[in-house]
């Protein structure tokens, strides 16, 4: 079946593939750029990825949306196979078909049965090879778009604008939900730019890596070359608010991370999202926590909702709560930031979309480095970000934003 869930491919590359005992990963760089991972888990299922650095980042400024277009179109025709086809095969050979993207990354995932697949690669490689046929390109505009921006929850809303707050109106600010009036001709020509070999990572976890070279060689037709790196991301700090309809408002603060290329800052951050997580769920337990890592920035706070009749007082308590929290409770942030970085670990799926994000970016860390570096995470270092944090936070505000108080009087 297809589906098109349009979520975060990775907040960290924290929970790659474990390079412990009975885990196997090999990459290969094929002739044309196109890198190849294998990660063997040893598991029944198997989970194929074709990524791309061609997130939301990568989007001109005038023409936003192309990401979210494109990732709606897979499933679409192939210039030598109609997507009907391609998508049916992948049905009825038991598997299931994602497209999923963030402001880093784009990827087309096949999730099947282990002796499915060399048939779902066959399938992958034409499934990445979209021919943006106008006729397709303006249905899917017409018949997608608008139903995403509908069912839309309000905490995406309020995430999506976190991040223009933080970083206006760079790469990182745009959304990876914009509805823009592109055209056939702009996807084909964002694809030969950005869809092409050297901006590729073919990941398969419980696939064989000679099986995946191959397949990588003969049934993936990318076009060759590498395209222009994105500007470099600056964080500004700021916020933004939206009216919403609707008895209950969402606000999402963070401040300053760190990028994905620093096994220690990761884990600083990845301590530092549980110490204001367990402040914020000391004051609502619907608080959830922002912690994500881009190539060369991050964001790190919480994200809560609450009745219109409280979002006032909740706004200022936990904004109290970021700007008061220190490393007391160290060692319980710790364990809860290790916990989890190892069990984002199990899942094959996620396994395959994070390797492809960290392969992407250029680092290589495995879980138990990760959990590694969180044990080595000292009080000083906790005190150093919590104050990169505080320096200057953002802000993002949907619903009744004249109940949630400026940062100003926070």
């Amino acid at each position: 079946m297809l589906s098109r869930p349009s979520g975060v491919v990775a907040k960290r590359f924290a929970s790659a593939a474990a390079k412990s005992a009975g885990v196997q990963e090999r990459t290969t760089v094929l002739e044309n750029g196109l890198r190849v991972s294998s990660v063997e888990l040893n598991g029944a299922t198997s989970s194929i990825v074709l990524a791309f650095r061609a997130g939301s980042r990568y989007q001109p400024a005038n023409k936003q949306g192309l990401t979210h277009l494109i990732r709606n179109s897979v499933g679409r025709d192939a210039p030598e196979f109609p997507g009907l086809a391609l998508v049916w095969n992948t049905a009825q050979n038991g598997g299931q078909l994602t497209a999923v993207s963030n402001r880093d990354v784009l990827a087309i995932e096949v999730n099947v049965v282990r002796d499915q697949s060399a048939v779902a690669l066959s399938l992958l490689g034409q499934l990445g090879n979209n021919a943006f046929k106008p006729w397709d390109v303006e249905d899917v505009k017409h018949d997608t778009l608008p139903a995403d921006a509908t069912y839309l929850t309000g905490t995406t809303i309020a995430f999506e604008q976190l991040h223009q707050a933080a970083f206006r109106n760079g790469g990182l600010g745009l959304s990876n939900y914009s509805v823009n009036n592109v055209s056939a001709k702009d996807l084909s020509a964002f694809a030969k730019e950005r869809l092409v070999a050297g901006e590729a990572v073919l990941v398969g976890v419980n696939v064989d890596h000679d099986t995946l070279v191959q397949a990588g060689n003969s049934q993936f037709p990318l076009g060759q070359g590498q395209a222009a790196k994105a500007a470099p991301a600056k964080y500004f700090g700021g916020e933004i608010r939206k009216e919403g309809r609707g008895n209950r408002s969402y606000v999402a603060i963070a401040g300053e991370g760190s990028s994905i290329t620093s096994v220690k800052d990761v884990a600083v951050q990845a301590v530092v999202a549980q110490i204001l997580l367990s402040a914020a769920q000391k004051i609502t337990s619907e608080a959830i926590s922002v912690n994500v890592n881009y190539q060369d920035a991050g964001l790190v706070g919480v994200q809560f909702s609450a009745d219109n009749s409280k979002i006032t007082e909740i706004s200022k308590s936990i904004a109290a709560a970021i700007k008061k929290a220190n490393a007391n409770g160290l060692d319980s942030a710790k364990s809860a930031a290790s916990v989890q970085v190892l069990s984002e670990a199990q899942n094959a799926s996620g396994v395959a979309l994070e390797k492809a994000t960290q392969v992407l970016a250029g680092v290589d860390a495995s879980p138990r480095d990760i959990s590694d570096a969180i044990k080595a995470v000292t009080a000083q270092d906790v005190t150093q970000a919590l104050s990169r944090v505080n320096g200057k936070l953002s802000l993002a505000a949907y619903g009744s934003t004249a109940l949630v108080p400026y940062l100003d009087e926070l």
